[in-house]
């Protein structure tokens, strides 16, 4: 393959180069938010860092507790909320089933992806949609 990049994919890339501390310091911004929204939820998991550690929130995972995650999940959807569910265990992909990890089974992976969902998490998130979001979670987590 060849992975070299185009002149225009390097110019993007530098001209974001340029917004990235920006961008993670409103991510952090964003996930201390929800930290503190979330911390006296007792069906609502927020994700755990180390106090040594950096994480530049690429994602900001939550496990749901006491409820169905799939009803959870549709009814942010339905009410406008972009949520997802970020991974699958990677042996329960059709490639892995097929080259031998069919009767795999890791009870603690499988625990955590049945109750995952990924809440919105970027740079442009205003606090009102924020907001909305903890609200709706809350009121269907409580």
């Amino acid at each position: 393959y060849n992975y070299r990049i185009t002149d225009i994919q390097c110019a993007l890339g530098c001209s974001q180069m340029k917004k990235l501390d920006r961008f993670l310091k409103r991510r952090k911004e964003i996930v201390m938010r929800y930290n503190e929204a979330f911390a006296g939820c007792d069906n609502i998991v927020t994700p755990y860092q180390l106090p040594e550690t950096e994480s530049g929130w690429h994602l900001y995972i939550v496990q749901i507790k006491n409820h169905d995650r799939k009803k959870v999940f549709e009814t942010l959807r339905d009410r406008g909320i972009g949520v997802n569910v970020h991974y699958i265990p990677v042996y329960m992909h059709p490639y892995y089933q097929e080259h031998g990890y069919a009767d795999v089974h890791c009870r603690n992976a499988e625990e955590v992806y049945r109750n995952i969902i990924s809440l919105p998490l970027y740079p442009g998130l205003s606090i009102e949609q924020q907001e909305y979001v903890i609200r709706t979670l809350k009121d269907i987590c409580e």
